[in-house]
């Protein structure tokens, strides 16, 4: 299972953190997810996994666990970078992905649209911070189950499917004319030999959500993060 790596740091990271061995390097109040910055070869005892099932998991339902096994210990939401380590390791197991491993370029390019997508369907407010009821009223924890159980990455056509990842990114190329991956209106109007009206692609902007917080963009252009 892909869950087993980013669970193993978390759970050294947060004993740590409440025993007071950790370093300023492991505190959970660093930006990004620092659970992937534990100390490699530590072993997890008994008594470590007991006490983190017993503060963090049993309590809750399986949609709370899901919750909290992903956002940041102190956090309240689940930000994009929360969802990095889960990708980084199913890039790096699951059999359907295996011939991407010599392809970092589009190793990336595959787990940002997989962000993206997952961002679009259940953060619907476009915060950039997907909260524990968006969690329950999605169906994001089963399709990371799915994903996690079957060998085939296309069929599971929520959020994690290649081939929806590869007809996205070619899409995306040919519209994306000077290459410097930002749609802006001047290369929508050439969509279709300019079959698109400067009033619908008005429109198509003035529709679309904003990009997540803290990404930067260019009024008037639309990168693959946005909708």
């Amino acid at each position: 299972t892909f869950f087993n790596g980013p669970l193993y740091r978390r759970i050294l990271l947060l004993w740590d953190t409440t025993h007071s061995l950790s370093t300023p390097s492991s505190s959970p109040s660093r930006k990004g997810n620092s659970s992937e910055e534990t100390a490699p070869g530590k072993v997890i005892t008994y008594d470590m996994f007991r006490w983190y099932w017993k503060k963090e998991m049993e309590p809750y339902d399986m949609s709370e666990r899901f919750f909290r096994l992903l956002k940041q210990p102190e956090a309240e939401f689940v930000g994009r970078d929360d969802f990095s380590p889960y990708i980084k390791e199913l890039l790096n197991d699951h059999p359907g992905l295996e011939f991407l491993s010599n392809h970092a370029e589009f190793q990336e390019k595959y787990a940002i649209t997989v962000i993206t997508r997952i961002f679009y369907s259940v953060n619907k407010c476009h915060s950039g911070r997907i909260t524990s009821r968006q969690i329950r009223r999605s169906d994001l924890l089963s399709a990371f189950q799915q994903v996690d159980e079957e060998e085939d990455i296309n069929k599971v056509t929520r959020y994690f499917s290649y081939e929806h990842f590869y007809v996205l990114y070619c899409r995306f190329w040919e519209l994306d004319h000077d290459r410097d991956y930002r749609i802006t209106r001047e290369d929508l109007l050439k969509y279709g030999d300019h079959s698109l009206s400067h009033m619908i692609v008005d429109r198509i902007f003035d529709a679309a959500p904003r990009p997540f917080e803290g990404t930067s963009h260019i009024d008037g252009a639309g990168g693959k993060e946005e909708g």
